[in-house]
C-alpha cells in the first residue's frame, strides 16, 4: 500500500510548513503542504480533498488533535473491501492524561459522540476525524464538498456525509478502526466541558435541520434530552450511586444548546 500525505495548515503564520518539509522523502506518494488561514474548517477540508483526490484511490482523513491507532488505515481498508463502501468510518475515543481531575474520567464526559454499531454496519453519516472516502466519488461529484457556512460552527462533516447517504452512496462502520483524541490541558475544566456539551447540542440540531428533520420532531427530542438529564441524578441516587452533578450540568447544557439551535442561534466551535 503506497501512502501520501496532505497537510492543511489553518494558522495565520504557516507554523506547520517547516515540519512538513522535513518529511518530504518519507512517503511513496509524497507529502504536500496547503495553507488555508481562513479559520474555517470547511475551507481547510475542501483544500485537503482537492489536493489528495488525484494522488490516490482513497483518502483517509483525521484531525490535528487526533492520534490514529496502529491498525487505523488497515481496518478502514478491510471494511471497505468487505462491504464495497464508498466511505468507511470509525470512532474517535477521547482520553485524558493521568493528571486530569478524577471527575472527568469517572463521569461519562469522555464518551461524548461515541455510539454502538456492528462492524460493517451501514450508517447514515460519517466523521472526518476518522474516515476513508473514495477519490473516484469526489472526482465524479465536485458539487459535493464541505459547506463553508458551517465552517466556524461545526457539523459540516455530518451534513456532508448525510448528503452522500441520501444520494445512495454507501457509508459503513469499521469497528476496530479508531483514533484517539488526547484532551489538552485547556479542556480539563468543568467550564470547558459544559461549553463543549452546549456546542454539541447546538450543532446536532442545526445539522439535523439542514438534513431535513422537522422542528417539531427536534423539539420533542430536545425536551427528552432535558428530561433525561433531570431524571438521571435521581435514578443514580435510587441505586445508591453518586449523582454525578458535574455531568448533570453538562447534559443540561447540551439540552439548552439544542433549544437555542431550534430558535436559529448558531454557536461557534472553540
Amino acid at each position: 500500500m503506497d501512502l501520501g500525505v496532505t497537510i492543511v495548515d489553518d494558522s495565520d503564520d504557516r507554523t506547520a510548513e517547516s515540519i512538513v518539509k522535513s518529511y518530504q522523502e518519507k512517503f511513496a506518494l509524497g507529502i504536500t503542504y496547503q495553507h488555508s488561514g481562513a479559520r474555517n474548517i470547511s475551507i481547510a477540508r475542501n483544500l485537503a480533498l482537492e489536493d489528495a483526490k488525484s494522488r490516490g484511490d482513497w483518502i483517509a482523513m483525521t484531525d490535528d488533535d487526533c492520534e490514529p491507532s496502529e491498525n487505523w488505515i488497515p481496518e478502514l481498508v478491510r471494511v471497505q473491501e468487505w462491504t464495497k463502501a464508498d466511505v468507511t468510518t470509525g470512532l474517535m475515543l477521547r482520553r485524558a492524561p493521568a493528571h486530569a481531575p478524577d471527575w472527568i474520567k469517572s463521569q461519562p464526559f469522555l464518551e461524548l459522540g461515541e455510539f454502538g454499531a456492528v462492524d460493517g454496519e451501514t450508517l447514515s453519516t460519517a466523521f472526518t476525524n476518522n474516515c476513508l472516502i473514495s477519490s473516484k466519488l469526489l472526482c465524479a461529484r465536485p458539487d459535493l464538498r464541505f459547506d463553508p457556512n458551517l465552517g466556524k460552527i461545526g457539523g459540516e462533516d455530518m451534513v456532508f456525509f448525510q448528503s452522500l447517504s441520501r444520494l445512495d452512496y454507501r457509508l459503513n462502520f469499521a469497528k476496530n478502526a479508531w483514533v484517539w483524541e488526547n484532551e489538552p490541558e485547556e479542556r480539563l475544566t468543568l467550564r470547558y466541558q459544559i461549553r463543549r456539551y452546549f456546542w454539541h447540542g447546538n450543532s446536532s440540531v442545526i445539522t439535523s435541520i439542514r438534513g431535513g428533520l422537522s422542528r417539531k420532531r427536534l423539539t420533542v427530542h430536545t425536551a427528552a434530552t432535558l428530561v433525561r438529564a433531570i431524571i438521571r441524578p435521581f435514578k443514580r441516587l435510587a441505586k445508591r450511586q453518586p449523582p454525578e452533578i458535574r455531568f448533570f450540568l453538562a447534559q443540561i447544557s447540551e439540552g439548552f444548546g439544542k433549544f437555542v439551535g431550534l430558535i436559529g442561534i448558531k454557536v461557534e466551535h472553540k
